[in-house]
């Protein structure tokens, strides 16, 4: 297994730029209520990569536990950013780029988790010509004769 598979997981780098996004918000208010709200959005951004990051280097049920766990951690952090507004007093369009990341970040949890459901757990491989119930074709090596002519 590659070292760092995690880092070609969309969700992660979605969640990534999340955690970035957050962090980078200017509060402008000295309300201790909007820096807490801050500060748990952020957390909970970099707990979901954490788990997409660990989820990817394990398999079966406790993959899947943490990739649910991760899509939580971003339900809650879109939930902050939601208290976050509010607090401000601002809309909730204003924090509408982090609240999107949020949600694509869910969407490809929800994929790869439908994908490991159906025991397909990455990207299909690509399907081959030829009529049902024949042999795969053979790669290298000299061509066989055709059957019956000796």
């Amino acid at each position: 297994m590659p070292e760092f598979e995690y880092q070609n997981i969309e969700a992660w780098n979605t969640g990534i730029r999340l955690a970035t996004a957050v962090g980078r918000l200017k509060v402008g208010s000295n309300l201790k209520a909007a820096a807490d709200a801050h500060q748990h959005a952020f957390e909970q951004a970099g707990l979901a990569c954490a788990l997409i990051a660990e989820g990817s280097q394990r398999e079966g049920p406790a993959q899947t536990g943490m990739y649910r766990d991760a899509r939580g951690a971003l339900a809650q952090a879109r939930s902050w950013l939601h208290v976050l507004a509010a607090v401000m007093n601002e809309p909730e369009a204003v924090f509408s780029n982090e609240l999107d990341l949020a949600e694509q970040a869910s969407r490809q949890l929800n994929a790869m988790l439908r994908n490991i459901e159906r025991g397909t757990p990455g990207p299909r491989p690509p399907m081959r010509g030829g009529p049902a119930g024949a042999p795969p074709p053979r790669h290298g090596g000299p061509p066989r004769p055709p059957r019956g002519t000796q």
